[in-house]
């Protein structure tokens, strides 16, 4: 599903859209958020307008326009359950209001900015490996990109010198491992210089000799009140994404399975 709100940012959301149902082998869903009734009919027009250029241009994919009323946060759940979404594209300038429907999300959500050709490939994916619980749950979008892109795997995992914290991270690497050898994806594993806590920024900062064009991520698993004062962690790290996609996952609600 792709967000659009019809500014010059929405080119960037359906065409990142489009290709991650190209990628996928899904319909692609134009998704409207119609904050008053008085909006529906344009906001019908043009995703019209947009199904009918998009199906001109990759006639294989289906194509389909829903509107929601009121806020993405209401209904995320119907989301999910009645139409079953298992992917929702949104431009990185809305990660602030966003969130607050992450937070209730059991979908992944890939953040995007721009068009750049690179990063459309989506065959080269970072992925930053932690000593959190969290970090495992990006296992499993980890091996959509290699089974149906057929996508090179990039295991980024922190150097922890607490002992506690580095048996945990070594798990977490192994079950990676273990998990993505039995689906036969492609993998490697390369030692960070960073923390747990500052691998996430030393995979972004590394992502260009990396050739990097996709990062999957775990957001927070516990969120305090000084997170939602502050800002969560991940809200700082698709700041700092640039140019690069980004795949957010939330650790805190069971995610959806896609069928094959």
């Amino acid at each position: 599903m792709v967000i659009c709100d019809f500014s010059e940012r929405t080119k960037d959301v359906i065409v990142h859209g489009t290709r991650m149902a190209d990628v996928l082998r899904k319909e692609l869903c134009l998704t409207a958020i119609c904050a008053n009734k008085n909006q529906k009919t344009g906001l019908q027009e043009k995703l019209m307008q947009a199904s009918s250029r998009i199906k001109a241009l990759v006639p294989h994919i289906v194509v389909s326009n829903l509107i929601l009323n009121n806020s993405l946060h209401e209904n995320m759940g119907r989301l999910v359950d009645e139409y079953e979404a298992v992917l929702l594209v949104l431009h990185q300038a809305d990660a602030k209001w966003a969130m607050k429907a992450f937070r209730q999300s059991s979908i992944a959500y890939l953040f995007v900015n721009g068009d750049d050709p690179h990063f459309l490939n989506y065959k080269n994916v970072l992925v930053p490996v932690d000593f959190r619980k969290a970090s495992k749950e990006t296992s499993l979008w980890a091996s959509y990109f290699g089974r149906f892109n057929k996508a090179h795997i990039q295991l980024i995992y922190a150097h922890d010198t607490d002992r506690e914290q580095a048996a945990k991270l070594s798990r977490n690497l192994q079950f990676f491992q273990k998990f993505l050898s039995s689906l036969h994806v492609r993998f490697q594993t390369i030692a960070g210089k960073s923390s747990s806590w500052g691998i996430c920024d030393e995979t972004l900062a590394r992502s260009e000799e990396l050739q990097g064009d996709v990062m999957i991520f775990s957001g927070s698993s516990v969120i305090s009140i000084l997170d939602l004062l502050i800002g969560l962690p991940e809200k700082k790290i698709l700041r700092k994404a640039g140019k690069l996609p980004v795949v957010l996952i939330n650790p805190r609600k069971d995610i959806c399975m896609l069928c094959d």
